[in-house]
């Protein structure tokens, strides 16, 4: 059963891969992961398009106006001035500190987590994980073997103690400071890569935590059920959704349209409130500690700011 997974140098793998058996009752996973090394030699790169910034994978709202965004390319940005001015680290190819990561976040301790993950198509699926305990200025990077546990995506939020989601739906919990322990938590299903593509015809975005069907509605995730956010008809996609001050912000589009009309929502209430049609499309959304919503994609960074979209990188 998933819920007995343990793990601690012989067990159940997190992953829902049988390595062995020794003690049913346990549920902590210790993932034999290679030994951890600085990054002070260049990765073996794996899946590496190149070509120019703005494009953004992740966006991590850090406290006040600091921000960090981690660069599709290779490396990071930060800022400390809520987007006026960015200054670039690890990422340049040729230096040794060079950091290649698709997630990250923060956890309770103020550690940085980066997770870089494939699930290999002409070449062998990886999963890496990087640390840093010093706001990004080094780093330690530690490869897992996918094949018994296959950290995903992260699903943890800025804040909490790090949580990532392995191939198969598991959400894991850390039970060390580097990454070895794990902690099974809870299985979604609806985040199995191995079969989300052929079994579940709704939409399901920000970690599961929402879904929207092709009707136009939206739904959040609770305890006791899915829970109606509101309705946005004229809508057929949604590429993502955040709460932020009270409102439940979603970015879509009607991709009937001829081009695409690509659409920010805001809903509270049960209903929708406000629509800002915007020209960017597949835009995510984070919210900072200012109550100021975020949105990223491949063409930069914006700041929405009253009914205008201000571009900030």
């Amino acid at each position: 059963m998933r819920s007995s997974l343990i793990i601690n140098g012989w067990l159940l793998l997190c992953g829902g891969i049988l390595l062995g058996s020794c003690n049913q009752n346990k549920k902590t996973i210790e993932q034999a992961a290679t030994p951890q090394t600085a990054l002070t030699s260049k990765p073996t790169l794996v899946y590496r398009p190149t070509g120019p910034d703005p494009a953004v994978a992740d966006l991590l709202p850090i406290s006040g106006d600091t921000l960090i965004a981690v660069k599709n390319y290779g490396g990071l940005t930060v800022t400390t001035d809520a987007g006026r001015h960015w200054k670039g680290q690890n990422d340049q190819r040729q230096n040794p500190d060079f950091l290649f990561i698709k997630d990250l976040t923060i956890d309770q301790h103020h550690v940085l987590w980066g997770l870089d993950s494939w699930p290999g198509i002409h070449e062998a699926p990886y999963s890496r994980l990087s640390h840093s305990t010093d706001f990004g200025k080094t780093w330690t990077q530690q490869q897992f073997n996918p094949t018994t546990f296959f950290p995903y995506t992260i699903y943890s939020s800025p804040g909490q103690a790090l949580q990532i989601v392995t191939y198969d739906g598991n959400v894991c919990q850390i039970q060390d400071q580097i990454g070895r322990k794990w902690k099974y938590v809870k299985t979604i299903s609806e985040l199995n890569q191995r079969v989300n593509d052929t079994i579940y015809d709704d939409g399901y975005v920000a970690g599961a935590r929402f879904k929207f069907l092709k009707t136009g509605q939206v739904f959040s995730r609770s305890s006791k059920g899915w829970k109606p956010v509101a309705t946005a008809g004229f809508i057929n996609w949604v590429d993502d959704v955040c709460s932020c001050q009270g409102s439940t912000y979603i970015t879509g589009r009607n991709s009937a349209a001829a081009p695409p009309n690509n659409y920010l929502i805001r809903a509270a209430n049960g209903r929708v409130q406000d629509t800002i049609r915007i020209q960017q499309e597949q835009l995510r959304l984070r919210c900072d500690s200012k109550g100021r919503l975020w949105l990223f994609n491949f063409r930069g960074i914006w700041e929405k700011s009253g009914k205008s979209i201000l571009k900030r990188y």
